[in-house]
């Protein structure tokens, strides 16, 4: 499950990169590497809540710099709901 989830996201960030030819690595950074604005870190962020059913905190999404952040804040929040 954790593998499909992780694929998921990186469709996400696949699908805003402005360089085709990139190829996504957990230290791929989103703004310098894969080109996001503001606005698009925004985005990213409803899609994830929207997809998996969580809450991203404005404090979480200006963590999110690479792509392992932004796996790692999924997988945090998807854990927490398993406790739950």
């Amino acid at each position: 499950m954790e593998q499909l989830i992780h694929f998921q996201v990186e469709r996400m960030l696949r699908r805003k990169r402005r360089n085709p030819a990139l190829t996504l690595t957990p230290s791929s950074r989103l703004q310098e590497d894969i080109g996001f604005d503001s606005i698009d870190l925004v985005e990213l962020a409803i899609n994830l809540e929207h997809r998996f059913h969580i809450e991203i905190t404005d404090a979480e999404m200006e963590r999110m710099r690479t792509v392992q952040d932004v796996l790692d804040c999924v997988d945090h929040h998807l854990s927490e709901l398993l406790v739950k």
